[in-house]
C-alpha cells in the first residue's frame, strides 16, 4: 500500500495484513519523526497478559502492508 492508503486509517482499530502473511489488530499510529525515507506506523494493542506492557508492532513503512481493515467491532482490536 501506499502512505496515502493507510493515512485515513490513522488513529481507528484496525486488522492490517502484512507482505508475510502476518495479520495484526489494533489501533494504527503513525511516526514521522524517523526521516529516512518511508513513514513508519505503530499498531498498539491491549496486553497480552493483565498487568503487562500494551503490545506494539512497528512498521516500517507502508509498502509492508497489503490490507487494512475496519476492526472497530473487534473488542481486541481497541486499544
Amino acid at each position: 500500500m501506499t502512505n496515502d492508503e493507510v493515512q485515513p486509517w490513522i488513529g481507528k482499530p484496525v486488522r492490517v495484513t502484512l507482505t508475510d502473511a502476518s495479520i495484526v489488530a489494533g489501533t494504527l499510529h503513525s511516526e514521522d519523526s524517523h526521516g529516512h525515507g518511508h513513514k513508519h506506523y505503530t499498531i498498539v494493542s491491549d496486553p497480552i497478559k493483565k498487568g503487562d506492557d500494551k503490545v506494539k508492532v512497528l512498521i516500517h513503512g507502508a509498502k509492508l502492508v497489503t490490507d487494512i481493515e475496519d476492526a472497530s467491532g473487534d473488542p481486541a482490536a481497541m486499544e
